[in-house]
């Protein structure tokens, strides 16, 4: 582990600075560039590189405190750089290589081979964009041709990684037929709005009366590219649920997780009866309006709002159909 925050880098003749030893925060390799700067959401990763989610307009109070918390593990602290407790690509890798290893699924391996192709692309960014920060602060507030041209020369090779990056990594329109894919970004449209409720809890079926509240997102894992990303969906045993035109991811970290076919799952969509039993309820989930059940896996999501859950799970049997 690094002892110091910094290293010193000879980046060319004559020039000398100072790169940072934290792992740079970046989105790349998750959205082309600018996609920000259009439309204003931020991307908040994870704890691997190549998973996150994007920042959905909200008027809910407790998503904002979830997506501030996110944020807040960005923030550099040298006790985490010391602990070794910062992202690094060289231990993904290894961890990458390990779960190959023991792979026996045709559909993870291949998930995994090009996150591990992505993995070696997206070291070579963030290394060069540590540069690029570290003649920055050489060059302060004061312009600098020669520094100008040097940051300007780590820009244009980082904008030839950006077409190696969509090269290797897993796309979704490329693993599925013209149909299937046409059905997905129906789902796409409706998950959004299932994800825009303002109140969803789970219901953990072990600990009866027991719910809380959880966030839909739509998220990025082991750098799938997707042009809508992906739905995300949480419980309350720390899995995050990623939908694909064909299966379910159920991920416990980047390089555990199970996949499912869509074909063979069942999420089934209710309206909540006026008459339904109180001891259901707890009375944080006053305004339930609707669930969602998907048995297979134990799930049970309610939701303050009906028709988006309804056409939520319509467009998503219309999806199976073309499987």
């Amino acid at each position: 582990m690094p002892l110091l925050p910094f290293k010193i880098v000879h980046v060319t003749q004559g020039l000398t600075v100072r790169v940072s030893n934290h792992f740079a925060y970046t989105d790349f390799g998750i959205r082309d560039a600018g996609e920000m700067r259009f439309n204003g959401r931020r991307y908040v990763m994870g704890a691997t590189p190549g998973t996150g989610f994007i920042e959905r307009d909200s008027e809910s109070h407790s998503y904002h405190q979830f997506v501030r918390a996110g944020l807040a593990r960005q923030r550099r602290s040298y006790l985490r750089l010391l602990m070794g407790r910062e992202p690094s690509f060289e231990k993904e890798q290894e961890r990458v290589k390990q779960a190959l290893l023991q792979c026996d699924d045709a559909k993870r391996r291949d998930i995994l081979e090009c996150y591990q192709n992505a993995l070696t692309v997206a070291s070579q960014q963030e290394q060069y964009a540590r540069i690029i920060r570290g003649v920055k602060d050489r060059m302060g507030h004061h312009s600098n041709k020669f520094m100008v041209s040097v940051i300007s020369h780590y820009k244009s090779k980082i904008h030839h990684l950006e077409h190696d990056m969509k090269a290797v990594e897993y796309g979704v329109k490329e693993h599925c037929t013209e149909a299937t894919f046409a059905a997905y970004e129906k789902v796409l449209d409706a998950f959004y709005r299932v994800a825009s409720c303002r109140r969803i809890w789970q219901y953990d079926e072990r600990f009866r009366g027991e719910s809380h509240q959880v966030f839909f997102d739509m998220g990025v894992f082991d750098f799938i590219r997707s042009d809508g990303y992906l739905p995300l969906m949480r419980d309350l045993h720390g899995r995050d649920l990623y939908l694909l035109p064909d299966c379910l991811l159920v991920v416990r970290s980047s390089v555990d997780f199970d996949v499912l076919p869509l074909k063979l799952l069942t999420i089934v969509a209710q309206e909540m009866a006026i008459e339904e039993p109180m001891e259901m309820l707890s009375s944080s989930m006053g305004d339930a309006a609707a669930m969602i059940k998907i048995p297979e896996l134990g799930l049970t999501y309610y939701f303050n709002h009906v028709r988006p859950v309804i056409a939520f799970v319509e467009a998503l049997d219309q999806l199976k159909e073309t499987l």
